[in-house]
């Protein structure tokens, strides 16, 4: 397949879909929701895995609706997005009963394994924050913990200058809700393209190691600045000092401009204490320290210092702050100890590190 790229009208060939298609196709939970749909619909495959490319063609020019980034495929699809500029945006006072209803529906549906350990969630449109992605879990659950701990993290980055995507925390019945406004929207109809790190080392070095080292890549290219690649570095920093392992590629984005040139490092998203997050079969992990590692991300004071207040903020947030879906004292009494882990895996990497207050800071 062909793509006539953005730099000077040059014309690409690949063997198969090209990186942007493949990252407009679905995944996830909400891919494998479309998956079970299409194949009692349209005779899919039940398992995304079994996909060709021709279903995903079929899918994006006949049903894609509503994809990540700013393309539209067909004229089919076209229709459907102009009908959805149709749809009424929901008022935050009904926020809480939408998405209660909304997750009820979602839990009647039989998807089976198919979807098992994927973090259940739906798309929404909403009066004061446009589109959003809904994350869900079950009060009592340690997800239910997660959420209101991923909530804390963007926040937490945002406030020491990393851009991330704003979030809010709902609870309603059983459920806690995460909202994240979508930055590949603006508004209620307005659109910005994406590709994530994924789809861009593919095209471009063919790694996927680090995102550190991509970002090392990316501006070498440049497709990123210095400054993109900091907030990167930042991001992955943060991570170590929070225990989120999960940072595969798909975890990482670069915003795109109308003419398909790089614009930059998408805001952070869907950075957590994973190392904490449930493995299935209704398994929770010990609630164990941290034990952050270098990595490829290397003794860079400046990145190390800015992450650690973040991680500083994060980690205090979360044994103080009021939530509406509380932390149980098991995890504030976490919170305590990796406030101190923090603490001591910095402090030598940051020369002029404050001393910590009470053992910790």
């Amino acid at each position: 397949m062909e793509r006539l790229a953005g730099d000077n009208g040059r014309v690409t060939l690949y063997e198969g879909l090209p990186p942007y298609i493949n990252f407009a196709s679905p995944s996830g939970f909400l891919g494998k929701q479309l998956a079970q749909d299409l194949a009692r619909t349209q005779g899919f495959p039940q398992s995304l895995r079994d996909w060709s490319d021709e279903h995903r063609i079929v899918y994006l020019f006949s049903r894609g609706l509503n994809l990540p980034g700013n393309l539209v495929f067909g004229n089919t699809s076209l229709q459907m997005e102009l009908e959805l500029r149709k749809a009424r945006a929901t008022p935050v006072t009904e926020k809480p009963l939408a998405y209660l209803a909304m997750a009820t529906a979602l839990k009647g549906s039989a998807y089976g394994s198919s979807v098992g350990g994927e973090q259940p969630k739906f798309l929404w449109l909403t009066e004061d924050a446009g589109h959003v992605i809904v994350k869900f879990a079950k009060l009592g659950s340690r997800m239910a913990e997660l959420l209101p701990l991923e909530h804390l993290a963007l926040r937490s980055l945002a406030e020491v200058g990393v851009p991330a995507a704003r979030t809010q925390l709902l609870a309603a019945g059983d459920y806690v809700f995460l909202e994240v406004q979508r930055f590949d929207r603006v508004g209620l109809n307005g659109r910005v393209g994406m590709l994530s790190a994924g789809a861009v080392d593919d095209e471009f070095f063919g790694k996927r190691d680090s995102w550190s080292e991509f970002a090392a890549r990316c501006v070498a290219a440049k497709y990123l600045s210095a400054e993109d690649a900091r907030h990167v570095h930042t991001m992955a920093a943060f991570s170590e000092l929070i225990g989120n392992g999960d940072r595969h590629f798909e975890n990482l984005s670069l915003l795109i401009d109308e003419r398909g040139e790089y614009q930059g490092i998408a805001p952070a998203y869907d950075i957590l204490p994973m190392r904490y997050a449930s493995i299935g079969g209704g398994v929770d992990p010990d609630l164990r320290p941290i034990e952050p590692k270098v990595g490829p991300i290397g003794a860079r004071p400046e990145v190390w210092e800015q992450a650690s207040r973040a991680a500083q903020r994060f980690w205090t947030a979360a044994q103080t702050e009021t939530l509406a879906a509380p932390l149980s004292d098991d995890m504030k009494a976490l919170a305590a100890e990796n406030l101190t882990a923090v603490w001591e895996f910095v402090a030598p990497l940051v020369p002029a590190h404050p001393a910590a207050p009470n053992g910790a800071r």
